[in-house]
């Protein structure tokens, strides 16, 4: 399995957004001074300044961390948390929650609770020479099969996507689904294949590699 690059690696606080401001302070100055600290391209005039998500956005800015490269950052506050999303690791995302954590506190005594609930949501495109048809051969016969039926079809058929969901898919809270799909638009023979899954960004390329084991053994 080789990595092409990490899409997304999401840390998500949950946590309710009022006990980080017991007191009803302002924080028209505060979004300000995130979007300054930061260097954020684009951020909210104002706590009224929601996006689609109903979330204040803070899109495109810059953090150095512990591994002193700038990396881009985008931050997300909702009224049950905060989102933290780089294309690194989700240990930077992390890593920039914690930054943005410790000045909140120190500066404006904003402390965010440590009781909060933890998610992460990483998204990876790699290669793998490997292909999906392996989790059963005899879907190769199936895949000519469907081929032959659809007449119209010029090219082969091949197993485009497996998933694995929780049974409280789509509820509020529920964990998102595990994706291994082959990437859109790239040919077969490119082996370029898409995964998210909601695991830290180190668990999630093991996972990977555990998952193109099993297809090798056939």
């Amino acid at each position: 399995m080789n990595v092409l690059f990490v899409g997304l690696a999401r840390t998500i606080w949950l946590f309710e957004l009022a006990r980080l401001n017991p007191t009803g302070m302002s924080l028209k100055a505060v979004i300000e001074e995130i979007g300054k600290r930061y260097r954020f391209a684009k951020a909210p005039a104002n706590e009224l300044d929601l996006d689609e998500q109903r979330s204040l956005a803070f899109k495109a800015g810059t953090f150095t961390g512990a591994r002193k490269v700038s990396i881009i950052v985008g931050l997300n506050i909702y009224n049950d948390g905060l989102a933290a999303d780089t294309v690194s690791s989700t240990d930077e995302s992390t890593e920039f929650l914690l930054d943005l954590a410790k000045w909140l506190n120190d500066t404006y005594g904003l402390a965010v609770p440590k009781e909060r609930r933890v998610i992460y949501l990483s998204q990876i495109d790699f290669q793998s020479e490997v292909s999906l048809i392996n989790l059963n051969r005899r879907l190769e016969a199936f895949a000519e099969n469907l081929q032959n039926l659809a007449k119209s079809a010029d090219k082969p058929y091949e197993v485009g996507s497996i998933q694995f969901w929780t049974e409280d898919i789509g509820k509020p809270g529920s964990a998102s689904p595990v994706k291994i799909e082959r990437k859109v638009s790239a040919p077969f023979s490119a082996n370029h294949y898409f995964s998210q899954a909601p695991l830290p960004t180190k668990a999630h390329m093991e996972l990977l590699n555990e998952f193109e084991a099993i297809l090798k053994q056939r």
